[in-house]
């Protein structure tokens, strides 16, 4: 009786660790983990690319100096469109033909400037100033001015490219009354439009 629970015990004590040892403890339930992210945060990445950017002496300084360069652009563009005057009007390009006091004064006072009535373009009137434009015989734009109060050419000028192309009207030598105090008037050509400047003296207007 006693030898026998003697050996049960025994049995029993030496059939668990076989069992532990053929069994083994259960593996750890694992779940397969999503592939990693190749690219960091957007914060963290731009972090650490301004980071590297200014990592030496060199490329701060580069940096400060890229940075001057564009706020002096800036300024510098500010100052120019504040400082640079508007026409007083801008004249387009019209579809009017020359007419019989056009082609006369173009053919009798600007003779010497070939100017072919085919190439002749209105831009319609200013301050009782008509403005045409055409291409004198060596293939350069040349801009003129027509007072229909006396019938006459009020001046012509021609110039090649890429010079600038005006005239100046004045209320005084050049029979024109147009204004209202002593000054001038200028036309700068732009191509298909005219700009008129009025320039009148201090006083005067």
């Amino acid at each position: 009786m006693d030898g026998s629970s003697h050996r049960s015990d025994a049995d029993r004590e030496l059939s668990e660790p076989r069992a532990s040892a053929t069994n083994g403890p259960e593996p750890e339930s694992r779940t397969p983990a999503g592939p990693a992210s190749a690219t960091p945060p957007p914060a963290r990445s731009w972090r650490s690319l301004w980071q590297r950017m200014i990592a030496t002496r060199w490329s701060r300084l580069a940096w400060a100096a890229g940075a001057l360069v564009v706020v002096g652009s800036a300024i510098a563009l500010t100052v120019v469109l504040s400082t640079t005057p508007r026409p007083d009007e801008t004249l387009h390009v019209t579809a009017a033909e020359p007419d019989d006091l056009v082609r006369g004064l173009v053919a009798r006072e600007a003779s010497r400037a070939h100017i072919a009535e085919s190439t002749l373009r209105s831009y319609g009137s200013f301050l009782g100033l008509e403005i045409w434009s055409g291409t004198d015989g060596f293939g350069s734009p040349c801009i003129l001015s027509v007072n229909r109060a006396n019938d006459t050419l009020s001046d012509l000028r021609c110039a090649p490219h890429p010079a600038e192309l005006f005239i100046d009207i004045a209320s005084f030598g050049d029979d024109y009354d147009g204004l209202p105090g002593e000054g001038l008037i200028r036309f700068i050509h732009r191509g298909d439009t005219v700009d008129a400047y009025v320039h009148l003296m201090p006083g005067t207007d």
